[in-house]
């Protein structure tokens, strides 16, 4: 799944529910390397432009990445009080400002220890008016896309933000401040970015640098920032859009492509097939690993036959996908393998366009805002015409039993939120009724 810096090109209303089969062999806890099975292939290790957002490449940031958020197995947000912490320290109506601060020894990969410098790349890549005073470009203007070809332009937080994000004299510590008080404040927050490498690969280098090299590298970022020095991070935006679209790493790979502070970090990747990741051995951003599992191997199959297959060989260890109901049953007849259906966060949905992204032709198609009532109400009408309870029964259903389409892109089933979101979003409208009379209701718009 891919999505567009615009948010014009997100008028999701209602998604449908994704059937996810997840089959894990007997053997598989017992084991220290572990073989996940994904379908569609990574084309970046950069998941925030347009081009690489997809849940390939999320799947893989999760593994290397930490911050002051994370989710349990249970669905629910949970603070990440090893990484740092939070708080609001002014509330008022006109002023809201949220301190964020990074626990001293936190360090990265390379050894290079995090600092609340590491949280200002969040604000380069979310403040549409820092781009605009630094000489990035605006990104809102439909003709000439921003320096950073970022996904994080727009919406809550740059519509919010109050000037720049203020460092404390120790750079542990990083201030928002907001125009007025915002709901979901603390999902807002900023995470930490590897900024010494972007300077470092911006300089040429090949090659990891020392820690002290790695801190003068940062103080040079730091610098730009304040002083908004336009040449100098536009070398970095180069970087940061293009030097991390590899989708094949070995020995030669330049190391400063694969500095993590997560769990995992990349070892090696075979384009279209294979991407493989091991601990990583200095991680101490989030709680402790569990479970002996020292390597985790994604293989990229396309093909569900060829998956099941492969799962039958002992190739893989774990098979998640939206199996078809026949491939269910191929799967059941595995030795070995349990077959577990059940509703699974995803991003499956219709995603209706009527408007343009920066750097594309003016839209003009039926559902162009443009044309006011008339396009809403065709939107509209094609969003009730869609055959959810149809393909509930013939495609989820048979493998996992559920009938019910997911009702909310925000939040999934089971989480304590899902039930007061779909009550007030909207969504009922719908799903209401049976399809002849929502069909109806289409036709008379």
């Amino acid at each position: 799944m891919k999505v567009t810096r615009a948010k014009a090109a997100l008028a999701v209303v209602a998604a449908l529910a994704v059937g996810v089969s997840t089959l894990v062999p007997a053997n598989a806890a017992t084991r220290s390397t572990v073989i996940l099975h994904e379908t569609n292939p990574i084309t970046t290790l950069n998941c925030s432009t347009p081009e690489g957002n997809s849940t390939s490449c999320s799947a893989l940031s999760y593994l290397q990445g930490a911050g002051f958020l994370y989710y349990n197995n249970k669905k629910v947000v949970v603070r990440n009080t090893i990484f740092g912490s939070f708080k609001v320290v002014k509330n008022t109506k006109t002023d809201y400002r949220v301190e964020y601060t990074v626990n001293p020894g936190r360090v990265w990969s390379d050894g290079t220890p995090i600092t609340g410098v590491d949280l200002l790349m969040s604000h380069v890549l979310s403040s549409n008016k820092y781009s605009i005073a630094a000489g990035l470009g605006d990104p809102n203007d439909e003709k000439t896309p921003p320096a950073f070809n970022s996904l994080g332009y727009g919406g809550t937080y740059a519509d919010n933000i109050v000037g720049e994000p203020v460092l404390s004299a120790d750079k542990m510590k990083v201030t928002l401040q907001y125009a007025k008080p915002i709901a979901n404040w603390d999902l807002y927050g900023p995470g930490p970015s590897a900024v010494h490498s972007y300077v470092l690969l911006a300089e040429g280098k090949t090659k990891l640098g020392t820690v002290a090299e790695n801190e003068a590298a940062r103080e040079k970022f730091l610098k730009a920032f304040n002083s908004k020095d336009t040449a100098f991070l536009k070398k970095i935006a180069k970087v940061w859009n293009e030097d991390f679209n590899i989708t094949a790493v070995d020995d030669k790979t330049n190391p400063l492509l694969l500095i993590s502070n997560g769990g995992f970090m990349i070892e090696s990747a075979v384009t279209k097939q294979s991407v493989t990741l091991v601990q990583n051995k200095k991680y101490n951003s989030g709680p402790a690993l569990s479970g002996g599992v020292d390597k985790i191997i994604f293989k990229y199959i396309s093909d569900g036959t060829a998956a099941a297959q492969a799962l039958a060989n002992g190739e893989l260890d774990v098979y998640a996908g939206q199996a078809p109901a026949d491939g269910v049953a191929k799967l059941k007849a595995i030795k070995g393998v349990s077959v577990l259906g059940k509703e699974e966060v995803a991003y499956e949905h219709w995603d209706l366009r009527y408007d343009s992204t920066v750097g594309e032709d003016p839209y003009t198609g039926p559902f162009s805002y443009k044309y006011g009532q008339k396009s809403q109400d065709l939107r509209t009408a094609f969003l009730l015409a869609l055959p959810r309870q149809e393909i509930m029964e013939k495609l989820i259903a048979p493998i996992n039993g559920v009938t019910k389409p997911i009702q909310s892109t925000w939040v999934s089933p089971g989480s304590d939120l899902y039930n007061k979101v779909t009550s007030t979003n909207g969504s009922g409208f719908y799903t209401i009724g049976s399809q002849a009379t929502r069909e109806r209701r289409a036709l008379a718009l």
